[in-house]
């Protein structure tokens, strides 16, 4: 399914809940809605972000070659201001990563705690159901493993508390089921074809 035809379903609010790259979250309706200025200040980090990537790339571009033996100090003082020029723009970088990435994070909670659907670009990423929603055979969260794997005998065990179930006819989409204490916490439909850049 498209972004555009998960939207045309009706099932999820006509205006994204946030953006990062390629990669936009929508919420479900009924949920809580974003916050506009909070979505205006994503926005603008994002923005940010992009520019200083863009920046950092041009100035590690243009540190060149390390001067010769034979090079006179002139030489040397000016691939040293491009090389802290270099590592100044990295940094910036990484100083609005901190910021992208605790967006991404905040994102994620309300995405956890009230369901909502990530795409990227126009491909369902994941999908987290919204509260009260099960799955096949009733399997929601609270579920005990005894009773998921009766209701998906096909399940491969991750490790040990994440069970994954194939989704047929969708090379890399699966189910996936968190279990914390024997009792089912969260479950969702991942695409590994579709990534985030």
């Amino acid at each position: 399914m498209s972004k555009q035809e998960a939207l045309a379903t009706g099932d999820l609010a006509a205006t994204g809940a946030g953006k990062s790259g390629n990669c936009e979250d929508y919420r479900y309706h009924g949920a809580p809605a974003p916050d506009p200025k909070q979505l205006a200040e994503d926005a603008e980090i994002e923005q940010k972000y992009e520019a200083a990537q863009k920046a950092a790339d041009e100035a590690r571009a243009a540190i060149g070659p390390a001067p010769g033996a034979n090079a006179g100090a002139a030489d040397y003082a000016a691939h040293a201001e491009r090389l802290a020029a270099s590592a100044e723009a990295s940094n910036a970088v990484v100083q609005l990563s901190v910021k992208s990435t605790q967006r991404i994070a905040e994102r994620a909670e309300a995405r956890e705690a009230n369901g909502g659907v990530l795409f990227a670009g126009d491909k369902i990423r994941m999908i987290l159901p919204p509260p009260g929603a099960t799955a096949a055979k009733d399997v929601g969260k609270g579920a005990t493993v005894d009773q998921f794997k009766a209701a998906f005998p096909n399940a491969e065990q991750k490790d040990d508390k994440t069970f994954d179930v194939p989704v047929p006819g969708q090379q890399g989409v699966v189910l996936s089921f968190l279990f914390t204490d024997g009792k089912l916490t969260t479950f969702l439909l991942f695409n590994a074809e579709a990534k985030c850049s």
